[in-house]
């Protein structure tokens, strides 16, 4: 039994994804499973997914009509982990991520929700920012409510029981598509589960044309 389940939905965006695969299989903690859901994408993702030849990759196909939340809920329903990390398939971590995190959750038990910084790289100027997550706050859900969401999917790891215990799942209703992760995030911090923020920064996340996050108009519906 792997501790990470390492879940990455995908469509259509294979020139990203072997870059996320290569992040995660490059990581220095090695128990960690990665869970590809696959949209029936009509470019080289599967092509991609068959060059690395890893054991640790578990490929998966379904149609989840344009709902990220349905994948990544598909991709929690297959794992084994102890923990489950996201990943986007336009994104990358840091070698180290997974051994910090590791690290972290044996030290700071009380904890269900890790989540670190991030670079944000935009790819038709490639600028580049830190963004910081967080705070946490004692009244977390209250916090989130008012302030809006303050972490990111790709940075955030969660411990699998607590999804399983009190049937949390991303939403996959269409008119929450690319505020799923937000979703999800209140209904942890409504049970009133404790999120560690982290101040190392230990990914990338790309932000471009095709990007569901770069769509701001939808975002903000």
């Amino acid at each position: 039994m792997p501790f990470f389940s390492v879940v990455i939905p995908t469509y259509n965006q294979c020139n990203f994804l072997n870059a996320a695969i290569k992040s995660v299989l490059k990581q220095t903690f090695k128990d960690f499973e990665i869970i590809v859901i696959d949209n029936f994408s009509n470019d080289n993702t599967k092509k991609v997914i068959k060059s690395f030849a890893s054991k640790k990759i578990i490929y998966k196909q379904f149609k989840n009509n344009g709902v990220i939340g349905a994948s990544r809920n598909l991709g929690i329903k297959l794992s084994k982990g102890s923990w489950v990390a996201f990943l986007d398939s336009d994104d990358t971590w840091n070698k180290h991520k997974l051994k910090v995190i590791y690290k972290e959750i044996h030290k700071n038990k009380k904890f269900v929700v890790f989540c670190s910084n991030e670079i944000i790289i935009n790819t038709e100027n490639n600028e580049k920012k830190i963004w910081h997550y967080g705070p946490y706050k004692k009244n977390f859900y209250n916090f989130l409510v008012s302030n809006g969401n303050c972490l990111s999917t790709s940075a955030s790891v969660v411990n699998k029981k607590i999804l399983e215990l009190k049937k949390i799942k991303f939403s996959e209703k269409k008119n929450l598509v690319t505020a799923e992760d937000y979703d999800f995030f209140l209904k942890i911090a409504f049970h009133g589960y404790k999120f560690k923020f982290l101040k190392n920064i230990l990914g990338e996340h790309l932000m471009h044309p095709k990007s569901m996050s770069n769509n701001f108009q939808l975002h903000r519906n």
